[in-house]
């Protein structure tokens, strides 16, 4: 069964939104890098990555169901933060964005009773709830911290230690 056209019209654009989010996250990864906080540089790195992959995932797909690819322009993300806080509540807000995307996505294909579509979006579905909780995670370890500068260096170490997820 091949895609219909309002639904790979739909893939498409969560293929741009994905790396948008990359993209997004490389901005985020150079405002850390270029102001000497190593650990949380490290980590919006590894989630860039993650992002490509994401989007990858749904060009594969695409095309798997004999659909057409057609890559957006991607706008330029915000390269300008207040503190580590501020990355992060920004980071948190893009992951509810995506999560909102990929669950309209998820209900239009339930409603196109493309059910192979359903079966590869519950991936993305089951992996937001797990971006969601790390970001957030890490918003609360940031305001427990507070502007104490040995919290925050204790909490850029212990950010530069993620490791990058098995490959799926």
């Amino acid at each position: 069964m091949n895609l219909t056209p309002e639904l790979e019209k739909a893939l498409n654009d969560q293929l741009g939104k994905e790396f948008f989010a990359s993209y997004s996250y490389l901005s985020m990864a150079a405002y850390f890098d270029g102001t000497a906080w190593d650990g949380f540089g490290s980590w919006m790195t590894l989630q860039s990555d993650e992002e490509r992959a994401h989007a990858m995932k749904f060009y594969t797909y695409i095309l798997d169901r004999g659909g057409k690819v057609k890559l957006p322009e991607i706008q330029a993300p915000r390269i300008d933060f207040k503190d580590p806080l501020d990355v992060f509540k920004t980071s948190l807000s893009q992951e509810k964005d995506v999560t909102k995307s990929i669950s309209n996505l998820y209900k239009l294909a339930l409603e196109s009773a493309d059910f192979a579509t359903v079966s590869f979006l519950q991936w993305f579905v089951d992996e937001q709830v797990e971006e969601e909780k790390n970001v957030s995670d890490m918003i609360d370890k940031l305001e427990r911290a507070g502007s104490n500068p040995e919290n925050l260096l204790l909490l850029d170490n212990y950010a530069g230690k993620r490791s990058a997820e098995p490959a799926e």
